[in-house]
C-alpha cells in the first residue's frame, strides 16, 4: 500500500528556534500511526506544520500528501486541503469550540466550507456517527453545557464533516478520565475502519497507543529517536502500608451538597502518618468535592477530626490556623497560580498569612529551601507562571503547600496533562518528600496506575457514592463491584 502522507527531513523554524529538526515519517492510507513524545518534543509543532496553521514559520524539507508537495503551496491552495483532505482534532475542545455558538451551528459552518451537503440533517448524521444520543438536544447545546467526552466527540464530528482522507488527532484524550479515554479511542478506531481513514495520533502517553496504532514514532528534542514500540514497562507497586500509631485524619459520613444536588454521599475513612489514600472515579463522581470538603473550602456535613481535634467545627482564625496541617494542591497549576505574581510571591503567600512575624530574609530563606526540596533552583524565584513548564508549575504548587509544613497533602489530579516522563518525575519527588517530611497523601485521580504505584488504600466513587473501599492491592487484584472492574479494565 502506498503512502498517503510522507514527510522527509522536515524542519520547522520559528524566530531563533527550531522545534522540529529533520523529521521523516510516513502514514499509509487507512493506517493508524502514533507520534509519541514528552512536552516540548516538537510533536504538536509537526502536526500544525502539516496544515501550515502557524504564522511566521518557515518550513523546509518535504511534505508529500497523496503525492502532492504541500511545502510551497499558497494559502488559497492550502484552504482547499484543510478540512476536506486533512482534518485536525485539537487538544482542548473547550478552547477550540466557540463558546458563543451552538455546537450544531459550528458543525454546520464546517459543512458549508468543505462539503456539498450542508444541512441540519447531515449534522445529525455526523453526531450519530460519533455515537452521541439525543442529537437534537446536542445540536442546540452550547459547549459549556456538554461534558468533556461529549465536547471531544463534537470536535471529531467537525473534523469528519469535510470527509477527509487523513485525520490528525493532537492529544484528543488529554484531561479525560480513563474510561472516557478508552471510549474516544474505541470510537476513533471504529470510525477509521468504517470510513477507511488514516489517522496520525499525537500523544505523550505511550501506554495509550500500544494496542491502538499500527506503528509508533517516538520523538524527542525535535527528532525521531525510535520507530518501534518498546516493551511495556512493569509499573512499580507500592509496598503495603504497615500501620502507624499516629492517626492524622478521621472522617465520618462526609457529605457535600450543591443546593438540592448531592455531590458526595457519606464517605468515611481514616488516614495515618505516611499512609496514602487514593480516591478514584470518573469525572463527576465527587472526587474533587470530597477534597474541597475535607479542607473546608466548600460547605459539607459530617465529622472531620484532624490531629485529634474537631476540625469540622472550627471557624475563623482557628480554622485558618488548622488548615496549615492539611493542604490541597489543585488540579490545574496554570489557572491556580496567579499570573501576576512571581514564584517567590506565590510560594511565600501562605507564610504571610500563617507566620506574619517572619522577616523578609527569613521568608526568602524558607522559600529557597522549599523550592530546593521540590527540585527547583532559587534562580527561578523571580520568574512568572507563564515562563515555567508544566512540571515546574506543579512543583511550585507543591512548594506553596509544603512551606507551611503540613502533615497531609491532598493532591487533585496532580499528574493530569503532564507528559509521561514528567509524571514519573513528580511521583518520584512525592516519594522523596514523604520520606523527608513524614507526609501523608490523598490522591484524587482517575489514573489507576498512579493509585497502584503510590497508594496503600483506595476508595472508589461513582455518582457521589462510595462503591468500593479497602486495601489498594486487594481491590486491584480482586475487585468486587462491576464499576471498579470497568475502571481497572480501562486502565490495565
Amino acid at each position: 500500500m502506498s503512502n498517503l502522507l510522507e514527510i522527509k527531513e522536515l524542519r520547522v523554524h520559528f524566530a531563533g528556534f527550531s522545534p522540529v529538526r529533520g523529521v521523516s515519517l510516513a502514514v499509509k492510507a487507512g493506517e493508524i500511526v502514533a507520534l509519541v513524545g514528552n512536552s516540548g518534543s516538537g510533536k504538536s509543532s509537526l502536526g500544525m506544520a502539516l496544515l501550515k496553521l502557524q504564522e511566521g514559520v518557515k518550513l523546509s524539507g518535504s511534505i508529500l500528501f497523496n503525492r502532492q508537495e504541500l511545502i510551497g503551496l499558497s494559502e488559497e491552495q492550502m484552504q482547499k486541503i484543510r478540512g476536506s483532505k486533512i482534518a485536525m482534532i485539537f487538544q482542548e475542545p473547550m478552547t477550540s469550540l466557540n463558546p458563543l455558538h451552538k455546537v450544531g451551528n459550528q458543525i454546520l459552518e464546517v459543512l458549508e466550507l468543505h462539503a456539498q451537503q450542508a444541512t441540519k440533517q447531515r449534522v445529525y448524521e455526523l453526531l450519530k456517527l460519533v455515537e452521541l444520543n439525543d442529537v437534537k438536544r446536542i445540536y442546540e447545546s452550547y459547549p459549556h453545557m456538554l461534558s468533556g467526552g461529549q465536547r471531544q466527540r463534537i470536535m471529531i464530528a467537525m473534523a469528519l464533516a469535510g470527509n477527509p482522507d487523513l485525520l490528525i488527532a493532537d492529544e484528543p484524550t488529554t484531561a479525560l478520565d480513563i474510561t472516557v479515554q478508552q471510549q474516544i479511542l474505541t470510537l476513533l478506531k471504529t470510525i477509521q475502519q468504517k470510513l477507511g481513514l488514516a489517522i496520525l495520533f499525537i500523544t505523550h502517553d505511550l501506554d495509550l497507543v500500544r494496542t491502538f496504532a499500527a506503528r509508533v514514532y517516538v520523538m524527542k528534542f525535535g527528532k525521531i529517536i525510535a520507530t518501534r514500540v518498546p516493551e511495556k514497562e512493569e509499573k512499580k507497586q507500592r509496598v503495603s502500608f504497615a500501620g502507624s500509631s499516629k492517626l492524622l485524619l478521621n472522617v465520618q459520613n462526609l457529605q457535600v451538597k450543591y443546593g438540592a444536588f448531592t455531590a458526595l454521599e457519606k464517605a468515611s475513612f481514616q488516614l495515618h502518618q505516611k499512609q496514602n489514600l487514593g480516591i478514584v472515579g470518573e469525572s463527576g463522581s465527587g472526587k474533587t468535592s470530597l477534597g474541597l470538603g475535607l479542607v473546608r473550602l466548600i460547605k459539607s456535613s459530617g465529622k472531620i477530626q484532624l490531629l485529634g481535634e474537631p476540625f469540622s467545627t472550627f471557624s475563623g482564625s482557628k480554622l485558618r490556623a488548622a488548615r496549615a496541617h492539611i493542604q490541597m494542591v489543585f488540579q490545574d497549576p496554570a489557572s491556580a497560580l496567579n499570573p501576576r505574581m512571581s514564584v517567590a510571591e506565590l510560594v511565600q503567600e501562605g507564610l504571610k498569612v500563617h507566620q506574619p512575624s517572619l522577616t523578609v530574609a527569613e521568608c526568602f530563606n524558607r522559600v529557597a529551601d522549599t523550592l530546593k526540596a521540590v527540585g527547583l533552583k532559587k534562580e527561578i524565584m523571580h520568574r512568572y507562571p507563564h515562563e515555567l513548564s508544566g512540571g515546574q508549575r506543579t512543583r511550585v504548587m507543591l512548594a506553596r503547600a509544603l512551606i507551611l509544613k503540613p502533615e497531609i497533602l491532598i493532591l487533585d489530579e496532580i499528574t493530569a496533562a503532564l507528559d509521561i516522563y514528567t509524571q514519573r518525575n513528580i511521583l518520584l519527588l512525592l516519594d522523596e518528600l514523604q520520606v523527608q517530611f513524614g507526609l501523608s497523601y490523598i490522591f484524587i485521580t482517575h489514573d489507576m496506575n498512579v493509585v497502584r504505584q503510590m497508594c496503600d488504600d483506595m476508595m472508589v466513587l461513582y455518582q457521589g457514592k462510595v462503591v468500593e473501599q479497602g486495601k489498594c492491592q486487594a481491590i486491584i487484584h480482586h475487585p468486587k463491584e462491576d464499576y471498579t472492574k470497568a475502571l481497572l479494565q480501562a486502565s490495565f
